[in-house]
């Protein structure tokens, strides 16, 4: 009998939690939805919105590769650290949870599916 409840399905499905997210978002900043537009000039970041998102989408892309995986997460956290950041020091804070949590879901799953037996 195989059990479906494994660390290793609870990684994929931690991945896939942080895919969705990252994917909305990520198509969000290249199609310049009026939202993300308004945020990219408050940051005054308005020429690099379309190529953050393109590198959100790879990372995305990348996470269900085994090659790529690490660096995939590499780029997330490293998107995400630069996301909270900004949202820490022109913002006062508001909204510096969601960037943390889409990297803790991203490694944390990126640890489970790759670190644990599939038992």
């Amino acid at each position: 009998m195989t059990k479906f409840l494994t660390w290793k399905n609870l990684g994929w499905l931690l991945t896939a939690i942080a895919s969705v997210l990252l994917f909305k978002s990520g198509i969000s900043k290249v199609v310049a939805t009026t939202d993300m537009v308004n945020g990219f000039k408050f940051f005054n970041l308005s020429d690099y919105m379309s190529l953050i998102g393109f590198a959100e989408l790879l990372a995305v892309i990348g996470l269900y590769f085994k090659l790529t995986s690490k660096y995939s997460v590499i780029v997330i956290t490293s998107l995400m650290s630069g996301a909270a950041a900004i949202h820490l020091s022109l913002m006062g804070g508001s909204g510096v949870m969601f960037p943390v949590l889409v990297a803790v879901l991203a490694w944390a799953g990126y640890c489970l599916v790759n670190y644990t037996k599939g038992e």
